[in-house]
């Protein structure tokens, strides 16, 4: 296949911000045609987020690369016809409006399937389509207050949209499974996909361990466990989980006897006295530079890393083997580096074959293909329905 693996589906994209957007990157990454319709006059949030070149910026040419960019006022009568008949041929929708909007302007689930039966549609929201919170505005760090992820990163946020994309990758996986499932039978459906479930099923795991046996004794979460160790000039990671790991690690650190203590012998007192051996290794590796600790740990075969900040990433070995960074030249931004699509596929491998677009790059060509002339298009601009 000429792109990945999705060649040949095609995506209808009418969200902003990130959960929607980053989930139908995941399906443009493996080769789907994505058509991203954007508010005609008004620039996606995320245009305007990072370091800016024109009408991109850092965030953009990452989150929109291999899309196509329409620019369409789906509110206006034209507007929304084009939007049916786009819809008409597609795939899949991606929505992440507020709940009950995309009814209320026509772009509702059972008026799309009406138009495509086979049409897989997937609504993105912040608590869901109904209940207490529904109607509430959401940002990322309100879902990370709400699921208990502030308190597990012992109440800070993490510096990251986690929870849109966790969405946003829940989505992706659902709208594949559904297309599975369309292939097998069972015809398009509606897919419903919010921040708070997604986040609180990427956490369990490990997060609420402990509530998950709620009559059993707690344990310390990785939450006490994960945080890196000050060394002279720098931090590091470095874990063990077992005695042959703890003792590689005590005599990799010029301390075997450590690892005969009765506080660390056993993993339940390991646990017990977690924050004692903490306090060890951390008064052994304040002492050390990062780059001594590193070769000390790693000589004995224990799981470390350095705290790397993120201008050292570009020279890392390991990133520099396997080519994970891909340089470009944007027509807009000029240099730009991005990450290449982390799943690597032997027979269809995914490529990167388009840059993020500008703003309504693909409106013309886009609308062509549904059979719209030249004079077409010029009418539909003078009555602001295109750009």
């Amino acid at each position: 296949m000429e792109h990945g693996p999705l060649t040949g589906i095609r995506v209808i994209d009418v969200t902003t911000a990130v959960a929607g957007p980053w989930a139908s990157t995941q399906l443009a990454e493996q080769g789907a045609d994505v058509i991203h319709i954007e508010k005609v006059a008004i620039r996606d949030v995320m245009r305007m987020t990072g370091a800016i070149v024109g009408d991109q910026s850092g965030a953009f040419v990452a989150m929109h690369r291999n899309k196509r960019s329409i620019d369409l006022d789906v509110r206006h009568p034209e507007g929304l016809e084009i939007a049916h008949r786009l819809v008409s041929e597609a795939d899949v929708f991606v929505q992440n409006f507020r709940p009950g909007v995309a009814d209320r302007i026509g772009l509702g689930y059972d008026v799309l399937a009406a138009l495509n039966p086979e049409l897989i549609y997937l609504s993105i929201s912040g608590f869901g389509a109904d209940g207490p919170y529904s109607d509430q505005p959401v940002y990322d760090p309100i879902i990370q207050a709400i699921s208990g992820m502030a308190e597990a990163q012992n109440g800070d946020f993490v510096k990251a949209v986690v929870a849109d994309k966790t969405a946003a990758m829940t989505g992706a996986n659902a709208i594949l499974a559904a297309l599975v499932a369309r292939s097998n039978g069972a015809g398009g459906q509606h897919v419903e996909v919010n921040l708070l479930d997604s986040m609180l099923s990427w956490m369990w795991l490990e997060v609420f361990w402990n509530e998950s046996i709620p009559d059993a004794t707690t344990t310390p979460t990785y939450s006490d466990w994960y945080s890196p160790y000050d060394t002279k000039d720098g931090q590091i990671a470095a874990n063990w989980t077992n005695v042959k790991q703890l003792r590689a690690a005590c005599t990799a650190l010029g301390r075997p006897e450590l690892a005969d203590d009765p506080r660390f012998a056993t993993r339940e007192n390991r646990i017990k006295y977690a924050d004692d051996q903490r306090a060890e290794f951390s008064a052994i590796l304040a002492e050390m530079t990062r780059d001594d600790a590193i070769a000390a740990l790693r000589a004995q075969d224990v799981a470390c890393a350095p705290v790397l900040a993120r201008h050292e990433i570009f020279d890392d070995p390991q990133v520099i083997h396997n080519k994970t960074i891909i340089e470009a030249e944007h027509p807009v931004a000029g240099r730009t580096r991005t990450v290449r699509p982390p799943a690597r596929f032997s027979k269809t491998p995914s490529v990167i074959h388009r840059h993020s677009p500008s703003k309504g790059e693909h409106t013309d060509e886009v609308l062509i293909a549904l059979g719209y002339s030249s004079e077409d298009l010029e009418a539909l601009r003078s009555k602001g329905t295109i750009a």
